[in-house]
């Protein structure tokens, strides 16, 4: 009886070590299929990516607009490894620059941001946040008048949107939204030169610019849709444009972007979708 409990003992464990060595086996062999994809996907956005950078050195116009039909979306084929990578190009330098708030001594506030920063903050319902935002984010360790520096500030330019949830009294809700009203993510990005190009920039943005409101906002929208925004004279020979707006989004306002987003869909023969952004 001990032999044959011994043997049935001896079975249920070998039993038990082949199913487990089977699944993860399978496991394995998942996983490597997963980084094996991922990794043709990656190459192949890369080759891509040499096109992008084609087409942006192509393009001579005065004005970079997300409906340029040169940044329209692109097919390319790879018969050999079975995917189809679509490519599309989007201008950046659409919202307020986070990384280029102040004056190169880093902690005074760029005068043609001044206004929308403080609009910024009153659209988002965080007007408390204004001041205490520009202390986390300046060089210096000096508090503002209404504001407050701590130890553990950043003081340096942004890695990430996503780090001003460390500034004291931050919220997902202020970032990303809440109750219909937009969040900071709505109004800002890393992702510029310092300048904002009026052909790219979302009707929040434009709205809380100095000088304009909602109602010029949508009717820039509207004149860019017809042709791009070239030049400062476009916006003044605007049907009920005021003319004193334009000298205050001289030093803001740009028509061209610095900045590029790329996105790679890469889609394989099974109908799967893997996509990169590159900027």
């Amino acid at each position: 009886g001990m032999v044959l409990l011994s043997v049935l003992l001896i079975s249920v464990f070998l039993v038990s070590a082949a199913t487990g060595f089977a699944v993860f086996a399978r496991r394995t062999l998942r996983r490597f299929e997963r980084e094996q994809r991922a990794f043709t996907a990656r190459m192949v956005s890369e080759v891509v990516l040499d096109a992008a950078k084609a087409i942006l050195s192509m393009h001579m116009g005065k004005a970079h607009s997300a409906e340029d039909a040169l940044f329209a979306s692109r097919r390319f084929e790879f018969p050999d490894v079975g995917v189809i990578v679509t490519m599309k190009i989007d201008p950046l330098d659409d919202k307020i620059p986070l990384n280029k708030l102040f004056l190169p001594d880093g902690k005074t506030l760029r005068r043609e941001i001044e206004v929308p920063w403080t609009n910024m903050w009153r659209e988002v319902g965080a007007e408390h946040l204004e001041t205490t935002t520009l202390d986390f984010l300046d060089k210096d360790t000096e508090p503002r008048l209404g504001g407050g520096e701590k130890s553990d500030f950043l003081n340096r330019s942004l890695l990430s949107l996503d780090e001003l949830r460390l500034v004291p009294g931050m919220t997902l809700e202020i970032l990303s939204g809440f109750g219909g009203r937009s969040g900071i993510y709505s109004f800002a990005t890393l992702w510029s030169s310092g300048r904002i190009n009026l052909n790219t920039a979302p009707v929040e943005v434009l709205s809380i610019l100095e000088g304009l409101d909602g109602k010029l906002a949508v009717q820039i929208i509207k004149r860019r849709n017809e042709k791009p925004l070239e030049t400062i004279i476009d916006l003044a020979t605007m049907p009920g444009f005021p003319v004193d707006a334009v000298p205050k989004l001289m030093n803001l306002a740009t028509f061209r972007s610095d900045w590029f987003c790329v996105t790679f869909d890469v889609l394989f023969e099974d109908s799967e979708i893997i996509t990169f952004r590159s900027r």
